[in-house]
């Protein structure tokens, strides 16, 4: 194995675990223990947000960009909200699935409190120029180029 760090030494630590098949005690090196104490947090978020991804295949980065941190946004919420009901087992999968139905809901709501109040202004159109051109606009006038200070 090889392994490239500016910030560790490149010793070889004893983990205080054994083998289950050998009963010997594994080592390591300092870098990889290192990696696994502080990064298990992110890992688990790369892994919940491969399994239920919002993201679309996509042409524009910016779509993804968005979709991507709109993921992130679902899983730190899923996060919180596991922490503080810690009495109730809910799934990663059944979160989405309620935010969803949650969102779902709102957006009817809305729109029936908004159909019975208000109604919706007449569509506008927007003016178009004149589909001939202009008279003398090919003449010499126009093709004479005067430098004007400004």
């Amino acid at each position: 194995m090889r392994m490239k760090s500016t910030i560790h030494e490149a010793t070889i630590i004893n983990t205080e675990q054994k083998g289950r098949k050998t009963n010997v005690e594994i080592k390591k090196p300092y870098a990889v223990d290192q990696y696994s104490k502080f990064m298990k947090g992110i890992d688990r978020a790369d892994l919940y947000l491969s399994y239920y991804s919002v993201r679309r295949k996509t042409v524009k980065w910016s779509e993804k960009v968005v979709l991507y941190l709109l993921n992130c946004a679902l899983f730190n919420a899923f996060f919180v909200y596991r922490a503080l009901n810690t009495n109730k087992k809910v799934k990663y999968k059944n979160f989405l699935h309620e935010v969803g139905r949650s969102w779902i809901s709102e957006v009817q709501n809305r729109s029936e409190s908004n159909s019975d109040d208000l109604q919706l202004p007449e569509k506008q159109t927007t003016p178009r120029g004149p589909k001939q051109d202009l008279q003398g606009r090919s003449s010499g006038v126009f093709r004479i180029h005067k430098l004007e200070k400004i």
